[in-house]
């Protein structure tokens, strides 16, 4: 998945991978991170909350890849 952190602007591309597979360095993102759980069952184009501990925030997902 590629989206957009609206707050900074920055775009960044992860994997959507189990808490087991978690490995930022090499872009695998937990599905059960706060981004992971925002992102599930998303689509291209929504703009949606993420509640991280450092406070909340939004995203806009700009394109999801399954494979």
């Amino acid at each position: 998945v590629e989206f957009t952190h609206l707050g900074n602007g920055r775009t960044m591309t992860y994997t959507i991978v189990s808490h087991h597979e978690m490995d930022l360095e090499h872009g695998k993102l937990s599905c059960n991170s706060p981004i992971g759980i925002a992102l599930m069952g998303r689509k291209a184009g929504e703009t949606v909350d993420v509640n991280a501990p450092a406070g909340k925030f939004q995203i806009r997902i700009d394109s999801v890849t399954i494979e």
